[in-house]
């Protein structure tokens, strides 16, 4: 045996019967403390922490889905223009002042896709053509590369815009 284990049994062994009884009772009861502190008590609290995050989730995607379910009410009563051609909408809703200065280049890509190319715009009436587009138009971005400009607030874009 280890040497201090001896010890310590020698020490125990010197009690009266009495004083050894409350030493083993004390030192269970000290066991079981740490064991309590150290692992039951780390587990219970991690699991309630996983619990209120669940249920903060589970909340969030309550609200989303509250949401989503919103914007789709408020969109289905809306008329999308969809007769005429993407290219002439593009063409015609880029030269409007929402964008601020037309495209460099417009190319059409069959029926369905337009590529865009706009060079130093501010990028806020970019994202307002872009919603002009989506709402009137039910054309969205389906690809979109945008690079910062020379000055603070300026982008250029190449967009790959189609007709849902």
């Amino acid at each position: 045996m280890n040497p201090r284990v001896e010890r310590l049994w020698a020490s125990l062994q010197q009690l009266a019967p009495r004083e050894r009884l409350m030493v083993l009772g004390g030192t269970v009861v000290l066991v079981l403390v740490m064991l309590y502190l150290l692992a039951w008590e780390p587990v219970v609290k991690a699991h309630q922490q996983r619990a209120e995050a669940l249920t903060r989730a589970r909340a969030l995607a309550t609200r989303i889905e509250e949401a989503a379910a919103l914007v789709r009410s408020q969109g289905a009563g809306r008329s999308v223009d969809r007769s005429t051609s993407l290219v002439a909408v593009v063409d015609r809703t880029s030269r409007s002042p929402v964008l601020g200065k037309p495209p460099s280049r417009i190319q059409p890509e069959g029926d369905r896709e337009v590529k865009v190319w706009i060079e130093d715009v501010p990028f806020d009436n970019l994202l307002r053509w872009l919603q002009e587009l989506e709402t009137g138009y039910g054309i969205g971005a389906a690809s979109a590369e945008i690079e910062r400009g020379a000055r603070p607030g300026l982008v250029s874009a190449r967009l790959s815009l189609t007709r849902e």
